[in-house]
């Protein structure tokens, strides 16, 4: 088998599991929009092949936690790395993406997560050349987070 044979079949497998969270995000995403629509939870299940108590499920993920039906930066990490789209595309994204950093609650007490935890915990979906360009691009803003977050104290 050749090196291009193996960086192939890599590439593959590491796009089953982004794909299947792909998939998971977008299913979140299409039960929150048809709840908001007025769509009933048995007609969803009906549409998307599932049970109605898997679209109860969902429609109360949806509810408690909102941020999960946005799109992030792991959405575009997931993306590349199922194939979707491609690494120029990817980085364009991220590279422009409007970052929120984690802060803590008003009582200093929780640690609220923003979108550039998302680049901070993404593992292999990133290179480590990728990263560095990220955390170059997004040096004073980090700092200025960082430092706004310990003013409060």
């Amino acid at each position: 088998m050749s090196y291009a044979d193996e960086h192939d079949i890599e590439r593959l497998l590491r796009a089953v599991p982004a794909r299947s969270e792909l998939a998971k995000k977008l299913k979140l995403r299409a039960v929150s929009e048809a709840i908001k629509a007025g769509w009933t939870q048995r007609q969803i299940a009906e549409r998307v092949g599932v049970e109605q108590p898997e679209i109860s499920r969902l429609a109360k993920a949806a509810r408690l936690t909102p941020e999960v039906c946005e799109r992030g930066p792991r959405e575009v990490l997931l993306e590349y790395a199922a194939g979707l789209i491609d690494h120029t595309a990817m980085m364009d994204e991220l590279e422009h993406w409007d970052y929120t950093f984690g802060r803590l609650d008003p009582t200093g007490e929780t640690y609220l997560r923003g979108t550039w935890d998302q680049i901070e915990h993404a593992g292999d979906l990133i290179s480590d050349a990728d990263y560095e360009r990220l955390f170059e691009l997004t040096a004073s803003r980090r700092v200025a987070s960082f430092t706004q977050m310990f003013q409060h104290e």
